[in-house]
């Protein structure tokens, strides 16, 4: 578990380098234990060998699950562990680490289908959103969003309002709500039988670079994932493109602006 978390948090190193690092050497573990002139070998970036060859992560990967733990509900899920999500398993590069929280288990072995869409939603498209999810939710699919404002915060209640399950993905730290405006959904969410996902360590603020991976994550969980009115070039789209190349469904409400 050690190994997987401080690859995971090892500089220069991202889902494809680790892919092409568990591809060479079978495992976390056999990554720290490769020679450095054989890293030097995959063409990593210095600081990504650097650390690596000095295991210089590993006392900060042993502070990081204690914390964990330390969270009610929450723990961390590795790639070549059988509790991972077998649909998360099958995508190009997935995350080597998923940190959770809540009743994940019970909300991932259910069938699962994202619901996504605008921030600057309109009230007919926040509408659509909240009776789609209510309707899953009450046939007991789980319904998974980015607990963002608009659709998906639309998309988190419905569900909610069903009785069913919905598991929020975060671009942010399993510690860290984002928008600081939601922690109370989230709290919800998590009081009613949801989850928290996420790919990024405790702390971890929201920084706009790290939303597409949450994107892949949403449509990596998912049979399928529905846009509920999208802008042009926006996050939902990308979630829907994300979703095709991963050989899911998409669903598109109605025409995107």
């Amino acid at each position: 578990m050690k190994d997987w978390i401080a690859l995971n948090m090892t500089p220069g190193v991202g889902p494809r380098a680790a892919a092409r690092l568990l591809e060479r050497f079978g495992s976390a573990e056999g990554v720290f234990g490769a020679l450095r002139s054989e890293l030097e070998r995959l063409r990593l970036r210095p600081e990504a060998v650097e650390s690596i060859a000095l295991r210089d992560r590993h006392e900060e990967a042993g502070r990081e699950l204690e914390r964990v733990r330390e969270i009610e509900g929450a723990d961390v899920l590795v790639l070549d562990d059988g509790a991972y999500p077998a649909l998360l398993r099958e995508i190009a590069d997935p995350p080597i680490t998923l940190y959770v929280r809540g009743r994940w288990a019970e909300c991932l072995d259910a069938p699962c289908v994202g619901v996504v869409g605008s921030r600057r939603c309109s009230t007919y498209g926040q509408n659509v959103a909240l009776a789609l999810a209510r309707d899953l939710a009450s046939r007991g699919v789980t319904v998974v969003s980015g607990l963002a404002r608009g659709i998906d915060a639309a998309a988190h209640r419905g569900a909610l309002e069903a009785g069913g399950k919905t598991v929020a993905v975060l671009g942010t730290g399993i510690d860290e709500v984002y928008p600081r405006d939601h922690r109370k959904l989230a709290a919800e969410i998590l009081e009613k039988g949801g989850a928290l996902v996420t790919q990024f360590p405790l702390g971890t603020p929201p920084v706009a670079e790290n939303f597409p991976y949450r994107n892949r994550i949403i449509s990596g969980l998912s049979l399928g994932v529905v846009v509920v009115e999208a802008a042009e070039n926006s996050g939902s789209l990308i979630t829907a493109r994300l979703a095709m190349e991963q050989n899911r469904e998409q669903v598109v409400t109605q025409p995107i602006d």
